[in-house]
């Protein structure tokens, strides 16, 4: 492992990272508690679909910033964020927040995210040598994590103090930073536009040659088992091991930290020290890693040992995907890179929307522990693909 080698404007951009997600993450917790105070129909039907447009146009967003650049989708999606922000603040003012306002506002949201995610995954590539992509995306991804961990309670507390036009019109400033830092950087890397990237064949190309590419399946099914076997199982697992346990709230809220710890913590390291040049080895152990947390969550007696269980799910998530994250990228031909990228993002949450309904039914059926034991036996399954594909087992940062 050797320490990150900063780029000019890098870790400008992940400081307005911080920021941005922060907003976005503090709008999306008062956009779902204002929805609450309508009815538990619209409450679910928010986060619905905010997510639902990065599945239905992923795939055209990876292609447009194929087309025009990450940096370019990048500032025309943090404009269009700041003008919906806006809005929606200036519409609360006008008008009390409807069903019908909050749902559009959640729809625009997810839309814009579905063209931004592609691009703002591969942007860290403009900006370090191969040998550093690990460490440059590890430090993204602590960043954004450490906002996403602070935006709940934030929003819970300015939610009640600004409301939510209070709110909406903190994201625009969120955005403003992170607009005049996309304006103000220059990667030190080019982008070479595909020009036929924006149609359905370029579309449709760009799948196919992820199919052809060697060791991107093997990494697409890795992903996709993870995060099928791990989010559900820990953002529902953990609230229904509670309850038939009888822990308590509080009890619940600390296990989740324990993930959220984990990960931040591994994360650190991977971001100061880099990561390993020969990524086989932590992305066949990640799995193992969480396999073992999934374990002990399913059996945990106390608390105490589910919180260890987490702190490992944590651990094990994030060597995982420190690894996997930037050898996907690499693996991707240069004028492909956002159209990969989207199929990745594709693979991560498509699996959720099966998986959760079926956790709920089994749970029902045969209750928690077992269902978070299986879910640690497939997830073991990464494991078994990385140490049967060659690409994988012999692919080097050092090229």
């Amino acid at each position: 492992m050797t320490p990150l080698r900063s780029a000019r404007g890098f870790n400008a951009w992940i400081a307005a990272t911080v920021g941005s997600e922060l907003g976005s993450g503090i709008l999306a917790f008062a956009l779902t508690w204002t929805a609450s105070g309508i009815s538990p129909q619209v409450a679910s039907a928010v986060p619905t679909l905010t997510v639902a447009p990065s599945v239905a146009l992923g795939l055209l967003g990876g292609a447009v910033a194929d087309r025009f650049g990450p940096r370019r989708v990048m500032i025309t999606g943090t404009l269009a964020m700041l003008l919906v922000s806006a809005a929606l603040g200036v519409a609360v003012i006008l008008w009390m927040p409807s069903a019908v306002l909050l749902l559009i506002a959640a729809t625009l949201i997810g839309t814009v995210a579905a063209f931004q995610r592609p691009a703002a995954g591969v942007f860290p590539r403009l900006f370090v040598a191969d040998a550093d992509l690990g460490a440059a995306m590890a430090r993204v991804g602590m960043a954004s994590q450490f906002a996403r961990t602070i935006a709940p309670p934030a929003g819970g507390l300015l939610v009640g103090l600004i409301a939510l036009s209070g709110v909406a019109f903190l994201d625009v400033v969120g955005a403003v930073v992170m607009l005049c830092t996309l304006l103000l950087i220059r990667p030190p890397r080019a982008n070479a536009p595909a020009r036929d990237a924006v149609s359905l064949r370029g579309i449709v190309t760009g799948v196919a040659t992820a199919r052809r590419t060697s060791g991107v399946p093997a990494l697409l099914a890795c992903v996709g088992i993870v995060a099928g076997a791990v989010i559900p199982a820990v953002l529902l697992g953990i609230p229904l091991a509670a309850r038939e346990r009888g822990w308590s709230a509080s009890d619940a809220g600390v296990i989740e930290a324990g993930w959220i710890a984990g990960g931040l913590t591994c994360g650190a390291w991977f971001a100061w020290r880099g990561t390993a040049t020969k990524v086989s080895r932590p992305m066949a152990l990640g799995p193992l890693v969480v396999a073992a947390g999934l374990g002990l969550l399913a059996i945990a007696p106390a608390w105490i040992v589910a919180l260890i269980g987490t702190t490992f799910i944590g651990v094990g998530v994030v060597v995982f995907t420190a690894h996997v994250f930037p050898t996907y990228l690499l693996l991707a031909p240069s004028a492909m890179v956002s159209r990969f990228q989207a199929l990745l993002i594709l693979v991560q949450q498509a699996p959720q929307l099966i998986v959760s309904p079926l956790i709920g039914l089994f749970v029902a059926v045969v209750g928690t522990g077992p269902v978070l034991a299986v879910s640690g036996l497939v997830a073991t399954l990464a494991t078994l693909i990385v140490v049967t594909d060659r690409t994988l087992r012999t692919f080097t940062t050092n090229r």
